[in-house]
């Protein structure tokens, strides 16, 4: 995941130099760190993102911050699940007994109950992100991973699975975490009763399509490593939990085509469709000579390692021409990445992408390296190494 205190200096920087900011955009806005950043220096934010957990996420992080109601709104929610002695199951989907033991639907089912008896949207959006923290630590898959893979059955029954305890833990620290955050936008004066004062416009699709009303000042992302089914498959992470929410709540637009099947996010994702075409290896080629040399490398790999890269790089680089619109002229670009490893090969994703973007129309400004002291992932999966180091471009668009 992005590191707040990484975007956090970055960002602080790029205003140092350039007073003039003021929106700032992140095209894979993920759990919403650089959402977070740009409203603690009081600046406007435009985020996309293709998962709708990622937009929840966003969307309750962005406010309103009503913290004394709450506060009373949790109290609340809690009694109502206390009081409700119902044994029936509210959700159905395919393998609902494989990945959750009745026990645990049950709870579950009383917890979703209870935050569609609020009738407040901004509310029941906080509620949900406590409702998915029950749900990936009591279902039957395994927490140690972001992919789906399900316990031994001796593993599942003795499990001790405390949905509501786990609800009522997740609801009470995030609703200190919102706190926290309120006071600190208070104390710069970028709330206006509970409203942060600043527009913030987050965005339910694909950077490969979308184009914001207004242009931004400062991109700031971190992409996508990789194709999803070898880096970090973060649909496969959200489809339980977007199993027990009201989708609507999230977004209009959100509906069970999402949930079709656990691979579904993930195939909308960068490199998700693998069929390639031979015009895409060779526009990608004349594009950046560090793809080329790369694809060149890995002639005597399988031929699905490099259909995986060619098919990530296509679909980064469909990419670049929305992004670059959503820019003003001379507006600035921070790219974090990261360079995993296919078929033994590191990937020069920092290198692929510079050229991609000068091929755009950008300029390279500097790059940093961050090394990664410690990790919240295995340092090898069934593909290969992960991630040790971060690179971050700096980058400027064309006057």
């Amino acid at each position: 995941m992005m590191v707040p205190q990484v975007a956090r200096v970055v960002l602080e920087q790029a205003c140092v130099v350039h007073p003039e900011i003021e929106r700032v955009n992140d095209p894979f806005a993920g759990s919403g760190t650089i959402l977070t950043e740009s409203m603690l220096r009081g600046l406007s934010f435009s985020g996309t993102d293709i998962n709708p957990f990622a937009i929840l996420l966003c969307r309750v992080k962005a406010g309103p911050f009503f913290i004394d109601a709450l506060a009373e709104k949790v109290s609340q929610v809690i009694a109502w699940i206390e009081a409700d002695v119902r044994s029936n199951v509210e959700v159905d989907f395919i393998n609902l007994d494989k990945w959750f033991r009745h026990d645990v639907q049950i709870a579950l089912s009383k917890i979703r109950r209870a935050i569609l008896r609020d009738d407040s949207l901004w509310a029941r959006r906080f509620f949900w992100i406590g409702l998915a923290e029950a749900v990936r630590l009591t279902s039957n898959s395994r927490t140690s991973t972001f992919k789906l893979h399900v316990r031994s059955q001796e593993e599942i029954e003795v499990r001790n699975c405390d949905a509501i305890g786990i609800f009522k833990r997740a609801i009470t620290r995030n609703l200190q975490h919102m706190k926290n955050q309120a006071e600190c936008l208070v104390k710069e004066g970028y709330l206006n009763r509970g409203h942060y004062r600043m527009k913030v416009d987050v965005t339910l699709g694909d950077a490969r399509q979308l184009k914001h009303s207004s242009l931004s000042d400062i991109i700031m992302t971190s992409p996508p490593y990789g194709d999803n089914s070898t880096t970090v498959p973060y649909g496969q992470f959200s489809y339980l939990p977007l199993q027990w929410m009201e989708l609507a709540d999230i977004d209009p637009v959100v509906n069970d085509d999402y949930l079709r099947s656990t691979y579904e996010i993930d195939n909308r994702s960068l490199g998700g469709c693998k069929m390639i075409k031979k015009s895409d290896r060779e526009a990608l080629a004349e594009q950046s000579p560090a793809f080329k040399r790369y694809l060149g490398g890995l002639k005597s790999q399988p031929a699905d390692r490099a259909s995986r890269v060619t098919a990530f790089f296509r679909d980064l680089d469909a990419c670049l021409d929305p992004i670059m619109s959503w820019l003003r002229p001379g507006g600035l670009m921070v790219w974090t990445l990261g360079n995993r490893k296919v078929g033994g090969k590191r990937v020069p994703l920092d290198a692929i992408l510079s050229e991609l973007l000068a091929a755009h129309q950008a300029k390279l400004l500097c790059r940093l390296t961050r090394r990664i002291p410690s990790k919240r992932m295995a340092l090898k999966n069934n593909f290969a190494e992960t991630i040790s180091s971060e690179a971050i471009l700096v980058m400027r668009k064309a006057v």
